[in-house]
């Protein structure tokens, strides 16, 4: 059996156990599976998720308020995210918010 094999036979175990209800060592037991092998493979999937999990989009909420009808264009925008504010004003640098909206991102 080759590894591409042997993962695929492994996630459809990690798979089974996980919505399975049973404890990794009760699932085990009952489907004859070597604990410890049960218990590598249940790690090195759930650091595949983690690691999936942090790669994936992440969307802010965004609370816009009332503008008022004599809007110009002109103003400020005002961004929040958790205890940091942003003011983004006319003329802004994109370039430079978007490399500061990324670093605030990885936090």
């Amino acid at each position: 059996m080759n590894d591409a094999d042997k993962r695929i036979e492994w996630k459809s175990r990690y798979d089974a156990w996980k919505t399975s209800g049973l404890s990794a060592a009760e699932w085990s037991r009952i489907n004859d599976v070597k604990k410890h092998q049960m218990y590598y493979w249940i790690r090195k999937f759930r650091e595949e998720e983690i690691s999936t999990n942090e790669h994936q989009t992440k969307w802010l909420t965004v609370d816009v308020q009332d503008i008022s009808s004599h809007h110009t264009g002109q103003e400020s925008v005002l961004i929040h995210y958790g205890a940091l504010s942003i003011e983004v004003r006319p003329g802004t640098d994109l370039n430079l918010l978007s490399d500061v909206v990324r670093v605030i991102q990885k936090r």
